[in-house]
């Protein structure tokens, strides 16, 4: 029998799914590795009878005290720095031994994916996601100072062989899964991948020698599903994926279709090892699994433009930006310029003036910025290069007032009220091996950006697309003149930057639309609008109809207001507005259907239809 939903609770529907919207793209993350940041509580450094901790932090792969009460006493630091995301090193209760030095301080020898680790919270404590008090006062204190909280979760494996034992695995407590036991078959049997251009041995195989989940296996599924429900349903806002490229891109379309019909509003990014945007596999990663990636490619990038490992200088950086096309969604990878995969910036290039700058274009640049605990406090330990464990040094100073920390906070305030920087295009302005200039627009918001890393230097900006008239550089205080549209004998110190931003004002309106389309190439003349039977969508007018703001090669955006039409459905589809005298070019398809919630913000992030 066919069920007859109301209007009214179609209404209700959708805005359970739809009222609020974790936009992501205008957040600055804080990477925390949990263990390293900050000791709050004392008393449970001795937890383990095992002879994990070391009290005098001599031994690298021992834990070093870092809990959850740590990230409680320091949550106001975080919120004067600006921070408004924190990820944090995985939760997950570990196997307590040790292998050649090393224990599992740093999250990725999961035991029981329901369970705190016990060396995170108080000695004695329930660690049980159900009744875990320090896990809630966490969450708590950094979401009352608007903090999202990113968790780290890894689904490919558990642990390695560790005095007889392996991939042990508890479910909230009860026996789940044996390695060496394994009639469940929660485990694939391979040995090390030896060849990793080989596509079975990356799923199938051991890395490192750790038990490697069989993803064939549903119970397994619903089991790491569940347990990740269980996290997010406490009030994580978004996941951090460890190993994205060892899993099949099938099983990550059923894991965010299932978490995301969880929390709709969950942002998921995982970690694909080096990938690139000229390797096709990683971005079918990139691209298909429903998960942004981190962008290793520009923190490569970034990287070796200030270190000099290769030759190009800025040129380095407009390379990978110029593969931005290949993407559907580079507004929103995640980027970074360090993190506990690689020795720390200062490790490749000491100058603290350097690291500075890199950030300055980390903040400023596309995509979503990650900064790594320490860094604001120029934290390195060049032991052994800086190469892991020692690109994981104790957190050792809280000082607020270094022009690092400046830096951060005012970017990462721009961050938050600048659209350019959330959504805007990214247009080169200069580029030497040694200077780089570009501008950041989207509508009336407009961010200006030049690095130089090299001596003092001058040069003229012709086309700076910022209005007419004085500006003001949010890190120095000087002022600049737009005249004509360009900034002449533009000086800029050695080793210095320049950051002038224009604020438009924002889009009101009773419902908010955030319109991408993907994977139409445009040409010089084309403009993209969305056409619709909504007024706002001008009642199939194309003379009337919203446009879209050019993102990149095939790529638009734009934010669309709904008055009369919200809670409403709306047909529409995508159009292409050519010069005068063209036809436009229509999708290939009747119309795309969509209920509009009452009010508030949604996203509708779609491809071209040209079947």
């Amino acid at each position: 029998m066919e069920t007859i939903v109301s209007g009214a609770s179609k209404q209700t529907a959708a805005n359970q799914l739809f009222r609020k919207e974790a936009e992501f793209r205008k957040e600055t993350i804080y990477f925390i590795v949990i263990d390293r940041f900050f000791n709050g509580n004392k008393a449970n450094d001795e937890i383990s009878k095992l002879g994990l901790h070391d009290p005098s932090l001599t031994h690298w792969g021992h834990y070093w005290g870092g809990d959850l009460e740590g990230i409680i006493e320091k949550a106001d630091y975080l919120k004067q720095l600006g921070i408004t995301a924190v990820w944090l090193s995985p939760l997950f209760e570990q196997v307590d031994a040790m292998e050649n030095g090393h224990g599992p301080m740093h999250g990725y020898w999961t035991k029981d994916f329901k369970r705190v680790n016990p060396h995170f919270v108080r000695e004695g404590e329930s660690t049980s996601l159900k009744t875990c008090d320090t896990l809630r006062r966490m969450i708590e204190a950094l979401h009352e100072r608007d903090i999202k909280i990113v968790l780290d979760i890894v689904c490919n494996h558990s642990s390695p062989h560790l005095h007889g034992s392996k991939g042990v695995v508890t479910d909230d407590g009860m026996p789940l899964a044996d390695f060496h036991d394994d009639s469940n078959k929660f485990y694939h049997h391979y040995h090390e991948i030896t060849d990793w251009d080989d596509e079975f041995q990356l799923i199938h195989h051991e890395m490192l020698g750790l038990a490697t989940f069989n993803e064939r296996n549903i119970d397994f599924r619903n089991y790491i599903k569940s347990a990740i429900k269980a996290w997010l349903d406490l009030g994580f806002d978004a996941l951090r994926i460890d190993t994205l490229k060892h899993m099949p891109v099938w099983f990550w379309q059923e894991f965010v279709a299932d978490i995301q019909a969880r929390k709709p509003d969950a942002f998921l990014f995982g970690e694909y090892g080096f990938g690139s945007p000229w390797d096709g596999r990683y971005l079918h990663y990139a691209n298909d699994t429903g998960v942004s990636v981190l962008d290793f490619a520009l923190a490569g990038a970034i990287r070796s433009a200030f270190s000099g490992h290769e030759p190009g200088g800025f040129h380095l950086i407009e390379r990978v930006l110029a593969m931005d096309p290949v993407y559907r969604r580079s507004t929103a990878l995640v980027t970074f310029i360090e993190n506990h995969d690689m020795p720390r910036f200062l490790s490749i290039c000491p100058s603290h003036a350097d690291l500075e700058l890199a950030t300055v274009l980390l903040l400023t640049l596309r995509g979503i910025p990650c900064l790594f605990y320490g860094t604001e406090q120029y934290l390195v330990n060049d032991t052994n290069g800086g190469n892991d464990p020692y690109n994981r040094p104790m957190m050792e100073s809280w000082e607020t007032g270094s022009r690092l920390s400046e830096i951060i906070r005012r970017l990462a305030m721009l961050r938050k009220t600048n659209r350019a920087l959330a959504y805007g295009r990214h247009g080169q302005k200069y580029i030497s091996e040694t200077i780089y200039a570009y501008t950041r627009r989207y509508r009336d918001n407009r961010v200006f950006v030049v690095v130089n890393k090299g001596d003092s230097a001058c040069c003229t900006i012709d086309h700076t697309g910022l209005p007419e008239g004085p500006h003001t550089c949010l890190l120095t205080g000087e002022r600049f003149v737009v005249a004509e549209g360009a900034i002449r004998q533009l000086a800029i110190p050695a080793k210095g930057s320049v950051v002038l931003a224009v604020q438009g004002e924002p889009l009101q309106a009773t419902t908010v639309v955030k319109f991408q389309i993907n994977d139409y190439v445009t040409h010089p003349g084309e403009v993209m609008a969305v056409c619709g039977d909504a007024p706002e969508l001008g009642a199939w007018d194309v003379d009337r109809c919203p446009h879209l703001e050019f993102i990149n090669g095939d790529a638009w955006f734009a934010e669309v207001g709904f008055d009369a039409s919200a809670g409403k459905p709306i047909r529409f589809k995508f159009v292409v507005l050519r010069s005068a005298g063209q036809e436009p070019v229509y999708e290939n398809l009747v119309c795309r259907i969509f209920l509009l919630p009452g009010s508030g913000s949604v996203k509708l992030d779609l491809d071209w239809d040209r079947h």
